[in-house]
């Protein structure tokens, strides 16, 4: 048989690359798609363009045998989604598991740098049995390589992952280098070591129980999507990069509003449910809820005000802020305020939680702090409860860079809650023989309405305007058409010291 060269040549190559349908068949059957199929999932049909398509480890190490690996078990390449570019890469576990060798890192670093080159988001498919243990330090090199590439485009671009299969080891830290995560209940885990390195004699601990997707989306809020199916968890990729700028020094896609910016909410009053005050405040009821089952008092994500994306901190109906709620808002307003997203805060808390342990809370709540005191987006608040002692000061006030403040009329803002104010107000002036019960309730009614009203903070200049719950969708949406061209002078720096 004669050598193939040009056109054939190039045809038996590209077919190399192809996954075999028996291959296929037996990713299928575990309900896992290949990577060619995630990548045909994620982007608009036609747009892939793949890039170092055959490169491949061509020596092996001494005393090792050579083993063949088309495209070195990792799919690269970029394409468009809903019209705009993005950079992808899947790792193929049909080939050597998909795992980590010196060529397969490279064909991801060269991703991630024409990803800061031209300003364009990041979409990685991770499915990898971890590194190719033949090839040494040239493996660790290559991870870490990687991760130094992720941080360094760390607020430049954003980064998107999504888990489809195993992740462990230095794996790990690559997915919580990235933005946002998303996984799919019951496929894929992410774990700091082999699972098979948790067990112990004779006990076989569940890979699921250590780093499947319910552990890492309630318990670690790593994973901040939850889907249903590896379909369903791209698809909502595609639904978050349409909120999202491309790259730092871009502005978000403004949509056609198509929502009266002065149409009146409902009027909230008493109890309420705060994610239905956020969908009535949005564009078409418009939010995307991010790690909505890890640290529930606190409500983060994403949303349109008049076509414009915004994110969304909000308390949950009065609860106490601890320490991962604090984490979670802080981690979230610091990437708003990296890609230029106005944030809207609704504060309603009586602070921070009362914690025996105070394991790690002030620390997390230093960080919160932080992340508004330093964001140079605009920033827009409603008190639509309590707003009280530091919880007051951690969500977003003036003095921490507020554009603008509203308050609800019944909200109460105060040093520290009516009740506790009543007992000292009662030390003070309440004598043994009062009815102790029917005065701390008339202390508590008349600190509340005198030291601890929104009209008390309006007169203080710390209340922008006092306003009906029914108006809150249209001063929002006013007050951030004037708050875009905000510009902020700061302290040069290289970065804080206190990372935490």
């Amino acid at each position: 048989m004669s050598e193939q060269h040009g056109f054939d040549l190039l045809a038996q190559k590209r077919k190399a690359l192809k996954e075999g349908i028996k291959l296929q068949e037996a990713q299928n059957t575990q309900a896992k798609l290949t990577a060619r199929q995630r990548i045909e999932t994620l982007l608009d049909p036609q747009s892939f363009v793949e890039t170092l398509a055959f490169v491949q480890h061509s020596s092996a190490p001494e005393g090792l045998k050579e083993v063949s690996a088309p495209g070195e078990g990792v799919v690269t390449g970029y394409g468009t989604v809903d019209g705009r570019g993005v950079y992808v890469f899947s790792q193929d576990y049909n080939v050597l598991g998909g795992a980590m060798g010196v060529m397969h890192a490279r064909k991801i670093q060269n991703i991630l740098e024409l990803a800061g080159k031209t300003g364009l988001p990041v979409v990685a498919l991770i499915d990898s049995m971890g590194a190719r243990i033949g090839e040494g330090a040239g493996t660790l090199e290559g991870y870490g390589s990687i991760l130094k590439k992720l941080a360094e485009l760390s607020g430049v671009v954003p980064v998107i992952t999504v888990v489809c299969g195993p992740c462990a080891g230095t794996a790990a830290f690559l997915v919580s280098l990235s933005d946002f995560i998303f996984m799919s209940k019951d496929i894929g885990g992410i774990y700091s070591a082999a699972p098979g390195a948790y067990n112990e004699p004779g006990k076989a601990i569940q890979a699921q129980d250590i780093g499947g997707p319910t552990i890492h989306a309630e318990k670690t809020g790593l994973v901040h999507f939850l889907s249903e199916n590896e379909n369903d968890a791209l698809y909502s990729v595609r639904h978050l990069l349409s909120y999202l700028p491309d790259n730092n020094l871009v502005d978000a896609p403004v949509l056609d509003c198509g929502d009266d910016l002065n149409r009146l909410i409902d009027e909230y009053q008493g109890a309420f449910d705060v994610r239905s005050l956020i969908g009535a405040v949005m564009d078409s009821g418009d939010f995307f809820e991010s790690q909505q089952a890890y640290a529930p008092s606190i409500i983060t994500g994403l949303g349109r005000l008049n076509g414009r994306s915004v994110g969304i901190v909000a308390n949950a109906n009065g609860a106490y802020i601890d320490e991962k709620s604090a984490s979670k808002a802080a981690g979230f307003v610091s990437f708003c305020d990296a890609f230029g997203l106005p944030v809207l805060t609704f504060a309603d808390t009586p602070g921070f939680i009362k914690d025996l342990t105070q394991e790690n809370l002030i620390q997390a709540g230093a960080r919160l702090i932080r992340a508004y005191a330093e964001a140079t987006v605009p920033l827009l608040t409603v008190i639509t409860g309590q707003a009280v002692g530091s919880g007051y000061v951690a969500m977003a006030p003036k003095a921490l860079g507020a554009d603008m403040v509203f308050a609800w009329p019944e909200a109460v803002i105060s040093a520290v809650l009516p009740n506790a104010a009543a007992v000292i107000l009662m030390n003070e002036t309440i004598t043994a023989s009062d009815d102790v019960i029917e005065a701390r309730k008339e202390a508590a009614n008349t600190y509340a309405n005198t030291y601890a009203s929104p009209w008390q903070a309006a007169k203080m200049g710390y209340v922008d305007e006092v306003i009906y719950p029914s108006e809150t969708r249209q001063r929002l949406a006013a007050a951030l058409e004037l708050a875009l061209g905000k510009r902020e002078k700061r302290l040069p720096k290289k970065h804080g010291t206190r990372l935490y």
